[in-house]
């Protein structure tokens, strides 16, 4: 967040025009008064320009460029299609959807950047909803066996994800964490997932509600299809825009009844990769967690507590090892992939992507570059 233009920037970059701000909401999860999640709202200038810092503290690392122009006034559609198309309007487009990669991957102008990130999308999965028996961890594996995770990944994402395990993406920076005790996603299955629904006594229940944001649309049909499929039930899907998943993140946090559903398809991110857990987990499952739709987990607690007191960084790998393992035995979410993310980028820019943020502090345009010319 960069409020006004300053002397006071220590990044590599300096803000000299414009604003970029998050207008915040907190939501409060429960009665510690440190228990709380934030709901935010972007507000931007059309034009927001940096220079290069030159006292910046790691001269080696950057910055490579004298100055960046963020285009706020172009739609994502726009900024694609000029990235693609021209020389000099749009260097550089975040994320580009699963199903624009190809256009870019054969632009005349732009090339495809695109890194595994540390990111998952999975379903909250309603634990005390009504008339469903999704209390039983029989009936939450039969949800998980009911996906067929490597379709979703290739009809739905473009291929542009891998399927996930527990919570934790596969990535390079959290292959210690999946490591020491390898674990596989859960297979499709379609029988043994139907046999489970029916021992949790699922048949003959009320249509099961599956909702998501919009950018997982397609994954959202994709799961409701397989889900009618496997279990024989009925799925209703609804799919939220800005405005409304917040509304149903909020409601979430703060525990607020009724629920409009019974399955959120949502995209975490986590901010570090030393241990991904301690955010992913937590959001998801934790006493405090802003995504736990359910009563409280004794047994993750105290695993929870466990990995916290670990100062050894081998124990913290067990640890999160351990955790991840009971999370995706209890199914205690409905665990879908690990989407890339990916850039559209000038081809005489040369951009190094980062699993967790996006920086331009290494970021540099080649001789061939149009503001070189």
């Amino acid at each position: 967040m960069v409020d006004a233009p300053g002397p006071w920037g220590t990044g590599p970059f300096t803000l000299v025009e414009g604003y970029s701000r998050l207008a915040t909401e907190r939501a409060t999860i429960g009665e510690d008064p440190f228990a709380a999640t934030w709901l935010w709202r972007e507000e931007r200038t059309p034009r927001l320009r940096l220079v290069a810092n030159p006292a910046y503290r790691d001269r080696a690392r950057g910055p490579r460029l004298r100055e960046i122009v963020f285009r706020n006034d172009l739609s994502p559609a726009e900024a694609l299609e000029r990235c693609l198309t021209t020389e000099g309007e749009v260097d550089i487009v975040t994320e580009v959807a699963p199903a624009d990669a190809a256009r870019v991957a054969v632009s005349a102008h732009a090339k495809l950047v695109a890194i595994d990130a540390i990111r998952s999308v999975a379903g909250i999965i309603a634990r005390d909803a009504d008339d469903l028996p999704l209390g039983d961890r029989r009936a939450r594996q039969a949800l998980n066996l009911a996906v067929d995770r490597r379709r979703l990944v290739r009809e739905a994402l473009f291929g542009r994800a891998r399927p996930l395990a527990g919570l934790t993406p596969p990535t390079a920076l959290t292959a210690p964490h999946r490591f020491p005790d390898r674990f596989a996603p859960y297979p499709h299955d379609p029988e043994r997932a139907a046999a489970l629904w029916r021992a949790a006594a699922g048949a003959g229940c009320r249509p099961l509600r599956l909702a998501a944001q919009e950018q997982f649309e397609r994954v959202a049909y994709q799961v409701a299809a397989d889900l009618r499929g496997a279990l024989g039930v009925a799925v209703e899907v609804t799919v939220y825009g800005a405005e409304g998943m917040r509304e149903a993140r909020r409601r979430l946090a703060e525990r607020a009844a009724p629920r409009a559903w019974d399955i959120l398809l949502l995209e975490q991110t986590a901010q570090t990769g030393d241990a991904p857990t301690l955010e992913l987990h937590r959001a998801f499952v934790g006493a405090s967690g802003e995504y736990r739709a359910g009563p409280v987990v004794p047994a993750f607690e105290a695993l929870w507590a466990d990995l916290t007191r670990q100062t050894s960084r081998v124990r913290q790998v067990w640890a999160q090892n351990r955790l991840d393992r009971f999370v995706r035995d209890e199914a205690l979410a409905l665990f879908l992939c690990a989407p890339q993310a990916l850039y559209a980028v000038n081809r005489h820019v040369a951009f190094r992507p980062y699993r967790t943020t996006f920086e331009l502090a290494r970021t540099s345009v080649g001789a061939e570059h149009w503001s070189r010319r």
